[in-house]
Protein backbone atom coordinates (compact mmCIF):
# COMPACT_ATOMS: atom_id res chain seq x y z
CA UNK A 1 0.00 0.00 0.00
CA UNK A 2 1.10 3.55 -0.64
CA UNK A 3 -0.32 7.04 -0.31
CA UNK A 4 -0.96 9.60 -3.03
CA UNK A 5 -2.52 13.07 -3.16
CA UNK A 6 -0.92 14.08 0.13
CA UNK A 7 -1.98 17.44 1.53
CA UNK A 8 -0.04 18.73 4.51
CA UNK A 9 -1.80 20.92 7.06
CA UNK A 10 1.38 21.53 9.10
CA UNK A 11 1.73 25.18 8.05
CA UNK A 12 -1.84 25.92 9.14
CA UNK A 13 -1.12 24.09 12.41
CA UNK A 14 2.03 26.16 12.98
CA UNK A 15 0.10 29.36 12.28
CA UNK A 16 -2.66 28.39 14.74
CA UNK A 17 -0.10 27.60 17.44
CA UNK A 18 1.62 30.96 16.90
CA UNK A 19 -1.75 32.71 17.21
CA UNK A 20 -2.48 30.86 20.46
CA UNK A 21 0.91 31.71 21.95
CA UNK A 22 0.46 35.36 20.94
CA UNK A 23 -2.96 35.45 22.62
CA UNK A 24 -4.86 36.16 19.39
CA UNK A 25 -6.57 32.74 19.35
CA UNK A 26 -8.01 30.69 22.18
CA UNK A 27 -6.46 27.31 22.90
CA UNK A 28 -9.98 25.90 23.15
CA UNK A 29 -10.14 26.12 19.34
CA UNK A 30 -7.73 23.18 19.14
CA UNK A 31 -8.67 21.50 22.44
CA UNK A 32 -12.03 20.06 21.52
CA UNK A 33 -11.12 16.46 20.74
CA UNK A 34 -14.16 14.24 20.42
CA UNK A 35 -14.27 11.49 23.08
CA UNK A 36 -14.14 8.90 20.27
CA UNK A 37 -10.94 10.48 18.98
CA UNK A 38 -9.40 10.36 22.45
CA UNK A 39 -10.38 6.69 22.82
CA UNK A 40 -9.13 5.88 19.32
CA UNK A 41 -5.75 7.39 20.17
CA UNK A 42 -5.39 4.78 22.91
CA UNK A 43 -6.17 1.82 20.66
CA UNK A 44 -5.16 2.88 17.15
CA UNK A 45 -2.80 5.77 17.87
CA UNK A 46 0.94 5.73 17.46
CA UNK A 47 3.32 7.86 19.53
CA UNK A 48 4.32 11.07 17.77
CA UNK A 49 7.94 12.12 17.60
CA UNK A 50 7.16 15.36 19.45
CA UNK A 51 5.26 16.21 22.65
CA UNK A 52 1.95 18.06 22.70
CA UNK A 53 2.61 21.69 21.75
CA UNK A 54 0.19 22.94 24.41
CA UNK A 55 0.84 20.85 27.51
CA UNK A 56 4.01 18.87 26.76
CA UNK A 57 2.41 15.47 27.35
CA UNK A 58 2.42 12.54 24.92
CA UNK A 59 1.08 13.31 21.46
CA UNK A 60 -0.32 10.48 19.33
CA UNK A 61 -1.16 10.08 15.64
CA UNK A 62 -4.50 8.55 14.65
CA UNK A 63 -5.54 7.59 11.11
CA UNK A 64 -9.24 8.12 10.26
CA UNK A 65 -10.67 6.71 7.04
CA UNK A 66 -13.41 8.05 4.81
CA UNK A 67 -15.06 6.94 1.59
CA UNK A 68 -18.42 6.27 -0.01
CA UNK A 69 -17.66 2.57 -0.49
CA UNK A 70 -16.76 2.04 3.17
CA UNK A 71 -20.27 1.99 4.63
CA UNK A 72 -20.16 1.95 8.43
CA UNK A 73 -16.37 1.86 8.37
CA UNK A 74 -16.26 5.43 7.07
CA UNK A 75 -15.31 7.88 9.80
CA UNK A 76 -13.46 5.34 11.93
CA UNK A 77 -9.88 5.04 13.17
CA UNK A 78 -7.81 2.26 11.64
CA UNK A 79 -4.30 0.85 11.78
CA UNK A 80 -2.02 0.82 8.74
CA UNK A 81 -2.69 -2.90 8.30
CA UNK A 82 -6.46 -2.40 8.38
CA UNK A 83 -6.25 0.48 5.91
CA UNK A 84 -4.24 -1.72 3.52
CA UNK A 85 -6.82 -4.52 3.78
CA UNK A 86 -9.73 -2.13 3.24
CA UNK A 87 -8.04 -0.44 0.27
CA UNK A 88 -7.43 -3.88 -1.23
CA UNK A 89 -11.12 -4.67 -0.79
CA UNK A 90 -12.82 -1.42 -1.90
CA UNK A 91 -10.17 0.61 -3.72
CA UNK A 92 -8.76 4.03 -2.80
CA UNK A 93 -9.53 5.26 0.73
CA UNK A 94 -9.23 8.82 2.06
CA UNK A 95 -7.09 8.93 5.20
CA UNK A 96 -6.79 11.80 7.67
CA UNK A 97 -3.77 11.78 9.96
CA UNK A 98 -4.78 13.54 13.17
CA UNK A 99 -2.56 14.31 16.13
CA UNK A 100 -4.18 13.93 19.54
CA UNK A 101 -3.18 14.65 23.12
CA UNK A 102 -5.15 12.61 25.62
CA UNK A 103 -4.07 14.88 28.49
CA UNK A 104 -5.36 18.26 27.26
CA UNK A 105 -7.53 17.16 24.29
CA UNK A 106 -5.44 19.04 21.73
CA UNK A 107 -6.12 17.71 18.24
CA UNK A 108 -5.19 18.83 14.76
CA UNK A 109 -5.49 17.43 11.25
CA UNK A 110 -1.88 17.06 10.13
CA UNK A 111 -2.24 15.45 6.72
CA UNK A 112 -4.88 14.23 4.27
CA UNK A 113 -4.04 11.51 1.75
CA UNK A 114 -5.43 8.68 -0.33
CA UNK A 115 -4.42 5.09 0.42
CA UNK A 116 -4.04 2.86 -2.65
CA UNK A 117 -2.89 -0.69 -3.20
CA UNK A 118 0.12 -0.87 -5.50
Amino acid sequence: MSYRDRVSHRLTRARALREIKAGRMRASAVREADPLLIAASSFHGLPADVPCPLCGEELRYVRWIYGEKLGRRSGTARSEEEIAEIAQEVGPVTVHLVEVCRACEFNYLVESMTAIVD
